[in-house]
């Protein structure tokens, strides 16, 4: 009998046992997962604390630029080559002085525009950045692209070629068509110069139309948008020429007339502000601060 007890109650303590270490060992994984669950849950938090630090780092680097009223106008700079193998000739900057009137652009928080927003300025008098300018190169020249395009883009300035069609691909001092591509891709508009660099003053009413419409629709085909802008060769122009350029389907024309643009005035006789090597950084300065410069 006293066997018979005993090994009942030895049975008794080995289930004992068992369902002790069955519950300890629940015990220990629910710990496990739990904690394993809560790191989890701490991991994610802090993949979404990563994801948002970016996107505040962005905000912070974002600047809004307010428009203003302008009734004093806008500087419209134009150049022609700019490269170090001028010789003495006045149409070449030099790519060093160059770099340095940018350089002070941007110093001075001058803001560059599109050709766009320049007519919406002096069609209907949009408003415009603080220090608005528009620079423009005329003829369309190689060192454009290779001098001065890095720097353009270095700044993220905005800029206008006027491109002369026939020499485009033919002449090695001349843009190609891959080059005229790539800028109007990345902030540089195209605009017209004429077939072959025509005085339209001079030339007859049908050779006039025939170069409007087929410099802007070899540049249409190359940059696959609307040309729009005109600049005339030599700065020449009269009441023939504009008629002419409204028909070819123009929307502004620029001349060579000393002096700034305005709000509001005639949007195919703009004025703009010669740049060449014979002037030096004073005279840049004060052409950008006096709308009367002499």
């Amino acid at each position: 009998m006293n066997k018979k007890k005993a090994a009942i109650i030895a049975v008794c303590i080995l289930i004992v046992a068992i369902i002790g270490v069955i519950f300890i060992g629940e015990q220990r994984k629910n710990k496990s997962n739990k904690e394993s669950y809560n790191f989890e849950v701490v991991k994610v938090e802090s993949n979404k604390e990563e994801e948002k630090a970016p996107k505040e780092e962005e905000k912070k680097d974002e600047v809004k630029i307010s428009l203003v009223e302008n009734t004093k106008g806008i500087p419209v700079l134009y150049y022609h080559s700019i490269g170090d193998d001028g010789n003495g000739d006045e149409l070449v900057v030099p790519t060093d002085k160059f770099k340095e009137q940018m350089k002070y652009l941007k110093d001075n928080n001058y803001h560059t525009l599109s050709i766009d927003e320049f007519y919406g300025y002096v069609k209907n008098g949009d408003k415009v950045p603080e220090n608005a300018i528009l620079i423009t190169f005329d003829d369309g020249y190689k060192n454009n692209y290779e001098n001065a395009y890095p720097v353009l883009k270095e700044y993220g300035f905005k800029a206008t070629i006027f491109v002369i069609t026939d020499m485009v691909d033919k002449v090695g001092l001349y843009l190609t068509t891959d080059q005229i591509k790539e800028l109007s891709k990345n902030n540089i508009d195209i605009g017209s110069h004429t077939v072959n660099h025509e005085n339209l003053s001079s030339t007859s009413r049908e050779n006039t139309k025939k170069t409007l419409k087929d410099s802007k629709e070899f540049l249409e085909k190359i940059v696959g948008k609307p040309v729009t802008s005109i600049a005339y060769p030599f700065g020449v122009y009269d009441a023939a020429t504009i008629n002419s350029v409204k028909e070819a389907g123009y929307t502004i024309g620029f001349s060579t007339d000393m002096g700034w643009a305005k709000g509001k005035t005639d949007e195919y006789k703009v004025k703009r502000v010669y740049v060449n090597a014979t002037k030096d950084m004073d005279v840049f300065k004060e052409r950008l601060s006096n709308p009367n410069y002499k």
